[in-house]
């Protein structure tokens, strides 16, 4: 036979329980966003992403064993290292961050700390891009625009666009320049011999066409042409060869993204779960 108490106590716990949990089709009024809860909740994963970083690369640095001849093995090893590290710290700081914000923002139902956590999350993820921490959030195109100038640059796309670019006295003068012909070699892999060839071909066709600016420019690329076919070709092969690293960098961003999401969520259902159990408590 039940006491008066325990029947007060059940009805309490019943109100608590019903209060958080939201009933399909109606009106959820305790689905109300705590600012302070997520600001507090984004402040200390951000700490703690900073001491976790600070950790690492205490630990990093004593680790280090670079002796002669080892230091390509070693950098790999740290770089390594380092993005595992910086993984973690990530996934570590964004579950802190949610259970604080979840927590912090007195949030009773499993929406209302999800809202928590993600907010948490968008916070971390625009202040990672604006200080430019870990790169991850910028999106493929970025990547595939960085993939892309580093291989026009690789493959001499902008020496050779300063080399046809300008009036007939500023190309004569580039083609003039001894150091053209060693750079333009280095860049597009042709024997120096064939570069200062050509070279000298457009130099001539310029001296031929000076009373006609514009033709001289004119003749001067079109004797320039196997110098910006060597570079194309070149600017094709070494986009190709970064292709596959750009697409892993880009898929293990997105990756990184959905797993950090998922850990401030996680950590904003532990927070709503101990939320709900201390308004329980006191009426058990």
């Amino acid at each position: 036979m039940t006491t008066p108490e325990e029947t007060a106590r059940r009805a309490e716990r019943e109100r608590v329980a019903t209060a958080a949990t939201p009933i399909l089709g109606a009106p959820i009024e305790h689905l109300r966003v705590s600012w302070g809860g997520v600001w507090s909740g984004f402040v200390i994963g951000l700490s703690a992403s900073i001491l976790l970083g600070m950790l690492g690369l205490a630990i990093g640095i004593t680790a280090a064993d670079v002796g002669p001849g080892d230091a390509g093995a070693a950098a790999k090893g740290l770089g390594i290292g380092a993005g595992v590290w910086a993984f973690l710290t990530l996934i570590i700081s964004l579950f802190v961050g949610g259970m604080v914000a979840a927590r912090s923002g007195a949030a009773l139902d499993r929406p209302t700390a999800a809202i928590h956590g993600a907010l948490v999350w968008g916070l971390a993820v625009i202040a990672t891009i604006y200080l430019g921490a870990a790169g991850i959030g910028l999106g493929a195109s970025a990547l595939f625009n960085v993939a892309g100038s580093a291989a026009s640059q690789a493959g001499g796309g902008g020496v050779i666009a300063d080399l046809t670019s300008g009036d007939a006295n500023r190309m004569a003068a580039r083609l003039a320049d001894p150091r053209t012909a060693s750079t333009v070699a280095s860049a597009t892999g042709m024997p120096q011999a064939d570069v200062e060839r050509i070279l000298a071909d457009a130099r001539t066709r310029i001296q031929a066409s000076q009373n006609d600016p514009a033709r001289a420019v004119s003749e001067a690329r079109d004797a320039l042409q196997p110098i910006i076919a060597r570079a194309q070709q070149q600017v094709a092969a070494t986009a190709a060869q970064a292709k596959p690293y750009a697409t892993g960098a880009t898929w293990a961003g997105f990756g990184a993204l959905l797993v950090s999401l998922a850990a401030a969520l996680g950590g904003a259902m532990l927070g709503c779960r101990q939320v709900r159990e201390e308004a329980i408590a006191p009426a058990m």
